[in-house]
Formats: structure tokens, sequence, C-alpha cells
């Protein structure tokens, strides 16, 4: 039975003739790894689609894998090999979805019959040659699953330290670095707490929910402290000569007070002259 075949074609389930391993190969009979699994489809030349969007990164014709279409699926982290096709239906730099028709199964190259040799390795090796790639067994992969969208954003308030998501496709985890959960929503949430792990800084925005922090995902905010109010130092009165306060009758009144006590230090001065003498 099939895992994953029956995402390459459409409404057919094919089944494994071949699996990932060790083998004893069918063509010259020794002992050899086979990094593929081949699945079967009676004999018949049908559709062989993409399993998620990506991008044809080669396609071609050797003489053991014939008719060959190489394609990445970065949503996956990993590139594909289609192989001993009929015919192709796609060329190099074309984008694919799960609707794009990569090519009809067939038997070209060294092959025994009919059927879809499908090799799957990290997106990594994508532009490494074929016997430099790590390929895995396609039947052991888990497919992530289908991505929610999560999250309340919330307004932006100074009083709080706040991150912003400013693009549609940012990972939230159940913890950081954690399990992926879905897309969250673009907007403003308010931090709750915050890690470092895996080379990022993450941050809690709800009950968890995570998210990592990374220049061109996100923005930080931090809450806006208030200064303390710095007591109004009062103003020193410039110090006042004390005529200055005095109106200008009242420093009339004061020059006149000096002069009279002055002009009677004269007259009683005079007086005591004339005594002398005895005039007065």
């Amino acid at each position: 039975m099939s895992k994953n075949g029956k995402l390459l074609f459409r409404n057919y389930d094919p089944y494994i003739t071949s699996p990932y391993g060790y083998r004893t190969s069918p063509i010259n009979g020794t002992r050899a790894f086979h990094a593929g699994v081949d699945y079967g489809t009676n004999g018949k030349n049908i559709e062989t689609f993409g399993i998620s969007d990506g991008v044809v990164t080669g396609t071609g014709f050797q003489k053991a894998l014939g008719n060959f279409v190489y394609v990445n699926y970065p949503s996956l982290n990993h590139g594909a090999l289609y192989q001993h096709l009929d015919s192709i239906k796609v060329k190099k730099g074309d984008k694919v979805t799960k609707d794009t028709v990569i090519g009809i199964t067939g038997a070209t190259g060294e092959v025994t019959g009919i059927h879809l040799h499908f090799g799957w390795f990290p997106s990594s090796d994508i532009n490494k040659d074929w016997h430099s790639k790590n390929f895995e067994d396609y039947e052991k992969y888990v497919f992530p699953v289908e991505a929610k969208i999560i999250g309340n954003p919330v307004l932006r308030d100074t009083s709080k330290d706040q991150i912003e998501v400013i693009i549609d496709n940012l990972y939230v985890r159940d913890n950081p670095n954690g399990n992926i959960l879905g897309y969250i929503k673009e907007g403003f949430y308010d931090i709750l707490d915050s890690k470092f792990r895996g080379n990022y800084t993450w941050y809690k925005i709800g009950e968890g929910y995570w998210i990592a922090y990374n220049e061109g995902y996100d923005k930080l905010y931090m809450k806006e402290e208030e200064d303390p109010e710095t007591p109004e130092v009062p103003k020193e009165e410039p110090e006042e000569k004390p005529d200055d306060n005095l109106e200008d009758n009242e420093k009339t009144e004061v020059k006149e007070s000096g002069f009279s006590k002055f002009l009677k230090k004269v007259l009683e001065f005079i007086k005591k002259i004339l005594k002398k003498f005895g005039i007065v």
C-alpha cells in the first residue's frame, strides 16, 4: 500500500513496485541501493502532478533515468525527481502547484515496465549532482498540517510591550522553536513573555502561541516610559535697592530730608561763631 504516492496522481491510488532501500536490481540482478520509490500504474501512461507549490529546476534525458524532471518544493523543504516519464509537460523555471501536470508516466530509461520512479531529497541538495544527493524515503515523509490563520491582533498601546507582524506567512508555534500551528495574522500583539531559542528571540503573544522576531517579519515596540516630573524652581527676584521701590515723590522727600539736616547743622555752626564773638 502507498501512503504518499496518491498525492502524485489524480483519482488514482498507485501501488509500490519497488520500495526505497536495498534491493536486487531487476535490470542486472545485482544487489544495489534503490534511491527512490517506484509507483506502478497498471501499465498505463497517466498524468503525474506536483505535490505543492514549487519550481522546476531542471529537465532532460539520461540513459538510466529516461525523461526526468527536478522540482524544488520550498514549503516542504524538499526537492523531487520524477523519472522514466513518457513525456515532459513543464520546463526549467516553471512554477508548479498541486494542479500542475509534471509529465506522463512511462518506461523511458532503464526499466522493465511503465511506472514512476520518485526520488525525494532535502532542498539544500537541489544543486548537487545525482550521486551527491541525500535521497530519503518519500513514503516516510510526514507532510505538515495544512496551515491555519491564527491570532487576534490588538490596538497599538504605548503603555505595553508589543510586537507588530508585518507579513502574512509568519509561523506561529506552540513553544519557542516548537511545533507549527499555522500562520499568524498581521497586526499588533501584546508581548507576554520572551525566550531565546535556535538563534531567535521568541515572543509569547497568547496562551500556547509563540512567534520569532526577525527584522523584515515583525517590529518591536517597547512601552514608552514617562519622564518623572521635575519640580519647578521658583525664579529668584533680583535684589532691589531701597530707592528702586520708591515712587518719584518719595525719592524727592528722601533727598529733601537729607538736605534739611545738612542745612540745620550749618546754621548751628554759624550761630556758635556769632555767639563766640558776642554778636548774638
